[in-house]
């Protein structure tokens, strides 16, 4: 049986960090990239970080059915590409919280929603180290909690990315993994 894990949370939370982990953890699992319109940030590369595509190509592809889902965030789109769940062991997929939230309503396969938490003064640092805006920072931070307030119900666990402790946040996730499995 194919089990997939649905890691989401707060912006600048460390999924993408947390995810890299993982998968040296759980080599049966592979990460599903988000397909982006937006242009890759410095050291992202395409088909490792995202699938980084025009907003042209975005729009075609909703056209065309592609889409699993797909959402605007920050000015730009961001989806799952339905080709990407066919024949897999585990599948790590990174979502935006309001996606995750309605994630069963998509897909029927065994899931499990983690929600990876930061405090929000370690969000604020890791924004403006991005070179964000201060009314950027703001709007996400707005953003990330009324997303926690309307979607909280859905998420089957929280698991706080406390900084400098990444081995502990991994772990308590492969512990939820190895849990569901049995």
């Amino acid at each position: 049986m194919s089990q997939l894990i649905i890691l989401t949370g707060k912006t600048a939370s460390g999924k993408d960090t947390v995810i890299s982990k993982l998968l040296s953890r759980l080599p049966e699992f592979k990460k599903i990239l988000t397909t982006t319109s937006r242009a890759p940030r410095n050291g992202e590369q395409d088909g490792i970080d995202y699938h980084f595509i025009s907003r042209d190509e975005f729009e075609q592809k909703i056209q065309n059915g592609e889409f699993l889902e797909y959402v605007e965030y920050g000015g730009n789109l961001y989806g799952t590409e339905k080709s990407l769940f066919r024949s897999h062991n585990g599948l790590i997929w990174k979502i935006d919280p309001s996606r995750a939230g309605k994630v069963r309503e998509l897909i029927s396969e065994p899931l499990v929603v983690i929600y990876l938490t930061v405090s929000d003064d370690v969000v604020l640092e890791r924004l403006q180290r991005r070179g964000l805006s201060q009314e950027e920072i703001e709007k996400r931070m707005a953003d990330d909690k009324s997303m926690w307030e309307e979607n909280k119900a859905s998420y089957d666990f929280v698991v706080e990315n406390i900084p400098n402790e990444l081995a502990k946040t991994v772990d308590k996730i492969v512990e939820i993994v190895e849990n569901q499995r049995s």
